[in-house]
């Protein structure tokens, strides 16, 4: 996961353990704390940090898969356009649909 949600959670996690470990203490001196809501904030933390990694997963897949469909594209453009080029004067190369000037 990411350090950015990771480092938090950690540190959250540590207080947690560490209030719910002390409770006695605090509660001689009068402080309440509510460690529930700050567990669920890290929860949620920790599920929506998840998604979001399977989210970049599936974006890093997808932009693969459309960069390998570009480069097959090149190629076969590439492979028609060149014999044609090859073959007929600049003149004729926009009946052909080549917009290239030289």
């Amino acid at each position: 996961m990411n350090k950015i949600y990771s480092d938090p959670i950690e540190k959250a996690q540590a207080l947690i353990d560490g209030v719910k470990k002390m409770n006695g203490t605090l509660r001689e001196k009068g402080v309440n704390v509510d460690v529930d809501k700050l567990q669920l904030l890290s929860s949620a933390l920790l599920e929506d940090g998840q998604e979001q990694e399977a989210a970049e997963e599936q974006l890093r897949l997808v932009r693969e898969k459309a960069h390998a469909s570009l480069a097959e594209l090149k190629d076969v453009y590439t492979s028609i356009k060149t014999p044609i080029k090859q073959m007929f004067p600049q003149e004729e190369w926009l009946a052909f649909g080549i917009m290239d000037k030289k």
